[in-house]
């Protein structure tokens, strides 16, 4: 397997604007995050945080307290997997064991600042629970809710439908790593 350092090649990105990963496709920012499930008297329960952001776009307002996985950017030096664990950490208080690579989704932003789209690609991993963590950490996005919920139940309050796909498909690759 290829270890590539992402955050040096977002360091490259912040010096020429952009990384060429396809013709005519550019990703401006990475981050990473992931799918944490554990068992629980014989259930199989996911992780979902609780956030506000402080960000305010100016075409839009803000929509509100939403559900989600945890997820961050990488920061200078560390690996996809790595900024993975420490944001699931960070933003779940809890440590975690990666499974596998769930996949990615791309999102693209408005910054008003600058008065242009950012595509940012976050990469999610399946991982499983190990514990609870006492890390606290404070950012711009604040977590108010870290809880764990039932495929159903986390399906009905996740708020991005390129999230839910992503828990449908950890859910399958989970069933069929539990079935061997």
């Amino acid at each position: 397997m290829l270890n590539f350092n992402i955050s040096r090649y977002n360091h490259l990105l912040m010096k020429t604007g952009a990384i060429q990963i396809k013709d005519n496709l550019y990703y401006d920012e990475r981050s990473a995050g992931g799918l944490v499930y554990k068992e629980d008297k014989g259930k199989i329960l996911w992780l979902l945080i609780r956030t506000i952001s402080s960000y305010k776009s100016a075409k839009k307002k803000s929509k509100g307290p939403v559900y989600k996985f945890p997820k961050g950017h990488l920061k200078e030096d560390e690996f996809l997997k790595q900024a993975a664990l420490r944001e699931v950490e960070e933003e779940g208080r809890i440590k975690a064991n990666i499974i596998t690579k769930i996949g990615s989704n791309n999102y693209i932003l408005w910054d008003a600042e600058n008065k242009k789209k950012i595509i940012k690609k976050v990469t999610f991993f399946l991982m499983e629970y190990a514990g609870p963590s006492s890390l606290k950490y404070y950012d711009s996005e604040m977590v108010i809710e870290r809880d764990w919920y039932s495929f159903e139940e986390a399906n009905e309050k996740l708020a991005y439908d390129s999230e839910k796909v992503l828990l449908k498909k950890a859910k399958m690759k989970l069933e069929s790593i539990l079935r061997k």
